[in-house]
């Protein structure tokens, strides 16, 4: 989702360019680069899922003023990479696709906030919540995690954009956002089909490029 950069007071975005920097320099120092030296594919995959988001981002549209949307493809980003490289890739995916369309580097990160950290980050809660639960069936990742992780993702991106929209004092676009909320619910099938498509695909054909799918849960029900 993108929000142009007069619908965004300058120190809100001096702050998600705080937390941005914040949360990307974690991910840079903890995540796991050894894995991805010893195994190219991981390389690959990391390199391939960027240029992936980018190319889904870049076919958005516009739904109210200063605001376009445009499917996420985060869950199975996250669901693939785990949650620090699929932030990384997000992040670069992000700057590629501000410079793509001509929007201003201050605009980076609120795009960022709702494209990247909250669907990734919700997408990975999910998996941690159904691998909690006692059911231990290969269905349970590929709908929930994958299907339902799409869907609740972009809710939850749209939620966020909402929010933001509140705080930055755009009551206006709010109260139009909310008379129109069936429109978002139109994002959350094809969202969470395109996502669950994906998963379901490298589950069955390549699981150990899934780093979040563990075989030894799912396949003990």
């Amino acid at each position: 989702m993108t929000l142009s950069v007069h619908l965004i007071p300058v120190y809100l975005s001096a702050l998600l360019l705080g937390l941005m920097s914040l949360v990307c320099a974690a991910c840079l120092w903890t995540a796991n680069w050894a894995a991805v030296r010893q195994a190219p594919n991981r390389a690959h995959l990391l390199f391939g899922g960027a240029i992936a988001c980018l190319g889904l981002w870049l076919i958005s549209f516009p739904v109210i003023d200063g605001v376009r949307v445009h499917f996420l493809g985060m869950t199975a980003l996250t669901l693939i990479l785990g949650w620090r490289f699929a932030i990384l890739a997000g992040s670069a995916a992000v700057l590629a696709h501000t410079l793509a369309i001509g929007q201003p580097a201050i605009s980076v990160p609120a795009a960022w906030l709702l494209t990247v950290a909250v669907p990734a980050t919700v997408s990975r809660w999910l998996v941690y919540q159904l691998r909690n639960t006692r059911a231990q069936n290969l269905f349970i990742y590929m709908l929930g995690a994958g299907f339902g992780g799409g869907a609740l993702s972009s809710l939850a991106a749209t939620l966020s954009a909402v929010a933001l929209l509140w705080v930055s004092g755009q009551q206006a676009l709010v109260t139009l956002a909310l008379e129109n909320w069936p429109a978002a619910l139109l994002l959350l099938f094809p969202e969470g089909f395109i996502n669950g498509m994906v998963i379901t695909a490298l589950t069955v054909f390549y699981p150990d490029l899934v780093k979040t799918f563990d075989d030894e849960h799912y396949f003990s029900g």
